[in-house]
């Protein structure tokens, strides 16, 4: 469970590194873009204008050869016109006064606009060149570094994201399973809470609580207790004995849930009357034979009816132990017990004769 949590860290920070990459060349490719395409709108406008001029260039050099062609044949119309009559030339020089009038000679209209032209012509050229200076063509191929670069970075990060996804339904199906697991077991500790707390007690009561229901893990647990003829109260405002007592079932009851192989206990029957350290004895005693108990314990009480006893005590300033099998002691207690009653008649028996012989 700790392991996956930590991965699904992991994933989430290299996640987090490399969604921002991904925006800061996002932000690069948009910067790129829009240098790309306002200088794709630049190059267009010229070109437009290039092409607009180029096309008045052609319009003049046709009308150019259009008013060229007009003179030719006027010319060769009076030559050969023997017989041309005087309202006819009247018009086409009436037309012809009427169009010089309105318009330039032929002559200089070719020579303005060539020179207007070739002097436009040759400003543009000199702009287009300048623009091509200016312009970084390398920027095309740092857009598409770029470009190359932020593909494979948003490869990497939809296989992040599927990581991701994939470590959090893992991390929701643990934690779910130990929420229901923690339930469970929550369940069984407090009926067998009770049932020990009302058995050491002789009729208190005892209560598991969830500080928060909706997330068991997050406050905690109360645990509230009622001792025979009292009222609820929270284990810590409870005296001495009184905590023994709770915390000496809560331990029988997870030790039902889940026994212990082994338990050790400094004096708990210290701050317990006659009665309750004989009841706490024999339920260890009688209940719990499926794990090995190792109690500190003044009271005669309690290790009397333990299978082994270990005594401390000093002599001479030094500390020493003895191990002893009470079951043992009582069995050859037991045997000795008629040669015992056998040595005491007979002592009896011989003390007048003793008594007499003196």
């Amino acid at each position: 469970m700790v392991e996956k949590e930590k991965e699904y860290v992991v994933a989430a920070k290299e996640l987090k590194k490399k969604s921002t990459k991904v925006e800061e060349l996002d932000d690069a490719m948009k910067e790129l873009d829009e240098k790309h395409e306002r200088l794709q709108h630049e190059l267009s406008v010229w070109e437009e204008k290039i092409t607009k001029l180029m096309t008045t260039f052609n319009n003049d050099e046709d009308l150019t050869s259009n008013l060229d062609e007009e003179g030719e044949d006027g010319g060769e119309g009076g030559e050969g016109g023997e017989e041309g009559e005087d309202e006819t030339k009247e018009d086409s020089s009436s037309s012809s006064r009427q169009f010089l009038l309105q318009t330039p000679t032929v002559k200089e209209i070719d020579e303005a606009n060539i020179e207007e032209l070739e002097t436009a012509i040759n400003t543009l050229e000199s702009k287009i060149t300048q623009l091509r200076d200016e312009i970084d063509m390398s920027a095309l191929a740092a857009y598409n570094a770029a470009h190359k670069d932020w593909r494979t970075r948003a490869k990497e990060f939809d296989a992040a994201t599927i990581a991701r996804d994939a470590a959090r339904t893992v991390y929701e199906a643990l934690r779910k399973e130990r929420l229901d697991t923690f339930m469970k077991g929550f369940s069984i500790i407090t009926l067998k809470l009770k049932e020990m707390y009302q058995m050491i007690t002789l009729g208190g009561d005892a209560e598991l609580e969830l500080v928060d229901t909706l997330d068991p893990f997050a406050e905690g647990i109360v645990f509230s207790v009622r001792p025979k003829g009292k009222s609820w109260k929270n284990i810590a405002n409870l005296s001495g004995g009184e905590k023994t007592l709770s915390s000496l079932a809560l331990v029988f009851a997870l030790h039902h849930y889940k026994p212990t192989p082994l338990y050790v206990m400094d004096e708990i029957d210290a701050a317990l009357d006659f009665r309750n350290v004989s009841i706490v004895a024999n339920y260890i005693k009688e209940r719990t034979k499926n794990a090995q108990f190792i109690i500190i314990s003044l009271r005669n009480n309690m290790f009397e009816l333990a299978d082994r006893l270990v005594g401390i005590y000093k002599t001479n300033n030094s500390t020493k132990s003895v191990a002893i099998n009470p079951q043992m002691i009582a069995m050859e207690a037991e045997k000795n017990l008629p040669a015992a009653k056998t040595m005491t008649k007979s002592a009896d028996q011989a003390a007048p004769l003793s008594v007499r012989n003196k």
